[in-house]
């Protein structure tokens, strides 16, 4: 997973902390300048690359790369990593580094969402919370995932709409399929 911030190093240090992983600076090239990795160690050779706010990827570029004004809004994409930390300590490093953090629990599993720079979403599965997130994704829980998550669904949207005007859920979901 790829993301750009407006402070890799920082960035970078500060996940590894909670992922209790190495962060590496990415050599450039063939990445841009001031992209740092976070490399957990593990057997799959997991690592996020976390890349200045400015870079863009496009195919039509020279090296795949090209620099733009760096924008902070919203993103559409985002991760879920297991933390080496319980999630007391996810809050704490949150809080020194100015970030908005929330725990969440989703029916399946429970999260700590954890905002950088206000548009980039990193969730963490906090220190003895990934159990419950395999259960549900992993090898073992794929037959009745489908179920899982249609009930899910139903019950979340009965909750949601007994709170909130229509036009809110059609502003954060779309407009529902017919």
């Amino acid at each position: 997973m790829s993301f750009g911030v407006r402070d890799p190093h920082r960035v970078a240090h500060a996940l590894a902390e909670l992922m209790e992983a190495k962060p590496v600076r990415a050599p450039a090239p063939p990445f841009p300048y001031g992209a740092w990795l976070v490399v957990s160690g593990d057997e799959r050779g997991s690592f996020l690359e976390i890349l200045p706010a400015t870079t863009v990827f496009d195919p039509d570029a020279p090296l795949g790369l090209r620099q733009r004004p760096a924008k902070s809004e919203p993103v559409t994409s985002h991760v879920l990593v297991s933390a080496a930390v319980p999630g007391e300590m996810i809050h704490a490093v949150a809080k020194r580094e100015g970030w908005q953090a929330e725990d969440i629990e989703t029916g399946l599993f429970k999260i700590v969402k954890l905002w950088i720079d206000g548009n980039v979403l990193v969730e963490f599965l906090a220190k003895g919370e990934a159990g419950r997130y395999v259960d549900a994704f992993g090898a073992a829980g794929l037959s009745t995932l489908d179920e899982k998550l249609r009930h899910l669904e139903a019950n979340l949207l009965t909750a949601l709409s007994q709170k909130l005007p229509p036009q809110v859920l059609v502003e954060a979901l779309g407009p529902r399929p017919a």
